[in-house]
């Protein structure tokens, strides 16, 4: 028998990957002449960083949970959650991710060499509801850890940034 927080965490993983589909296949530039690392950072979704955003717990591939939650198909026996370890991160992370769609619609915050506890990206942007951390090489950087509430460190330089939105063909 499935318990009631699992079938509600498994609707709204089904819409979180419907809105985050709205990032695929773009380029998300933030451009600053104030930032000290590089001119442009360059963002990029994929199905295989879904996963680790949602906070669940999964035997599937990264890609095949996107694909489940994108189509419609996810099954409560197809992921897990620990009720003491995680389930308030989970429902913290479904909360945001359900509108991950809308985060670079308009101005967001960005603080190169985010730390945050354990976790340390490239660069963290908030948009001042939640955050995201962005790792990666010398090109693309790729969602990291979704956080809520505004997490970048008011003591280190925050940059307000207009992020640019452009359709990969």
């Amino acid at each position: 028998m499935t318990n009631q927080f699992k079938e509600n965490v498994r609707l709204k993983l089904i819409v979180a990957a419907q809105s985050y589909f709205l990032l695929m296949n773009k380029n998300i530039l933030l451009k600053s002449k104030q930032f000290a690392n590089r001119k442009v950072y360059k963002l990029a979704f994929t199905k295989y960083n879904f996963l680790h955003l949602s906070g669940v717990l999964t035997n599937l591939d990264c890609g095949t949970f996107f694909e489940k939650c994108f189509n419609g198909t996810l099954e409560c026996d197809d992921f897990t959650y620990d009720e003491f370890k995680n389930k308030n991160m989970v429902k913290s992370k479904i909360k945001h991710l359900i509108h991950i769609g809308s985060f670079f619609n308009s101005n967001v915050f960005v603080q190169e060499d985010f730390v945050k506890n354990t976790i340390v990206c490239e660069i963290g942007t908030s948009n001042g509801v939640c955050t995201l951390g962005f790792t990666g090489g010398k090109g693309k950087l790729f969602p990291k850890t979704l956080l809520d509430n505004n997490r970048l460190n008011n003591e280190k330089c925050i940059i307000q940034v207009v992020p640019i939105v452009k359709n990969i063909y």
